[in-house]
């Protein structure tokens, strides 16, 4: 099974995966995988982000995984006005 994974905002894996053109990661699982797995297989450097998968945001973290899914994942961000 097939997973494509975009990092936002400085999220760095510190493990190597391939790469497309646009280097989001394409992770291959053996086997049936939760979200909350698949994140921690990555061994991000930052904490926490925002889950977001096929485009939804999500609060569930154990949902699992099917071919052909895309992750993304951003750090929060914070901003203002400044007068």
């Amino acid at each position: 099974m097939k997973v494509t994974v975009k990092l936002f905002g400085g999220l760095i894996s510190d493990k190597e995966f391939p790469k497309n053109e646009h280097g989001d990661l394409f992770v291959e699982l053996i086997s049936e995988s939760s979200v909350s797995q698949l994140i921690d297989a990555l061994s991000l450097n930052k904490k926490p982000f925002i889950v977001v998968l096929n485009g939804i945001i999500l609060n569930d973290l154990s949902l699992h995984l099917k071919d052909g899914d895309e992750l993304s994942l951003f750090p929060p961000i914070a901003g203002g006005l400044i007068i």
